[in-house]
């Protein structure tokens, strides 16, 4: 059974191993718990927690909430919902950032995870929702379309797709 559950500042040792497992910087998706010591990784759940709920954001920063990606009961990846967009974010990251664990991809988790954020983009009053995947992550961009991604432009790096829900 696939779920998607929201970061908790009770999350442990199983979330914090499945992040091992993602680069601390793969086609746009920053990982900061790659090679962190798990002493550290409660500061870091609080800290997401935190700007989650707006609490003490820096300069040019917004509100995202982090997801996992749970399949029977085992977490295998991480997603990303940011509640709305700055100028700077419309240009490089829009609202959704996912990264599947490496031992659990080609397992169609990928477009699992983007297709639940989606649910959760619509319960927060996302209209529109902006993905912008590197052209070199062929996957991405199969994933988006997959799931209603419209081209809206694109540079020589990206492909800028915009998911209307309704």
């Amino acid at each position: 059974m696939l779920e998607l559950k929201k970061l908790s500042s009770n999350d442990g040792k199983e979330v914090y191993d499945m992040l091992q497992g993602i680069q601390k910087e793969e086609n746009g998706f920053t990982n900061e718990v790659k090679d962190m010591p798990y002493e550290n990784f409660s500061h870091w759940l609080k800290r997401n927690d935190d700007i989650s709920n707006s609490v003490d954001l820096p300069d040019g920063w917004v509100p995202q909430t982090t997801f996992w990606l749970y399949c029977d009961n085992n977490p295998v990846g991480i997603g990303r919902i940011r509640h709305y967009l700055n100028d700077s974010l419309k240009e490089h990251g829009g609202h959704i950032g996912y990264a599947i664990s490496s031992s659990y991809r080609g397992n169609g988790y990928g477009n699992e995870i983007l297709r639940l954020l989606l649910i959760e983009c619509k319960k927060m009053g996302i209209g529109e929702v902006h993905i912008d995947p590197y052209k070199s992550n062929e996957s991405s961009t199969k994933i988006v379309i997959r799931n209603g991604g419209k081209l809206q432009r694109e540079t020589v790096s990206k492909n800028y797709f915009v998911v209307t829900i309704s």
